[in-house]
């Protein structure tokens, strides 16, 4: 579960990261269309901070020690 999360995690933050270095900014407008639309823009480093989370978040996806497949209750904790 702990892996999976990570995984996910790593890649919606490399996906908002990419999608921050290709959009300069975006307009808001409310949901019932009354008011004024805020424009977002983000920060230079934004878009490398998530690339660069994300990236490590996913290498470090591959280096937890999980369950194999093949593997049962009555050996984990065992090290051969």
């Amino acid at each position: 579960m702990t892996r999976s999360v990570l995984l996910a995690a790593g890649v919606f933050a490399c996906v908002v990261g990419l999608e921050m270095l290709l959009v300069d900014s975006a307009v808001l407008l409310p949901i019932d269309g009354k008011g004024p639309a805020k424009t977002f823009s983000a920060p230079d480093w934004a878009p490398w901070t998530l690339i660069s989370v994300g990236a490590v978040s996913i290498l470090h996806f591959g280096n937890i020690k999980g369950f194999s497949a093949g593997s049962s209750a009555a050996h984990v904790g065992r090290h051969y």
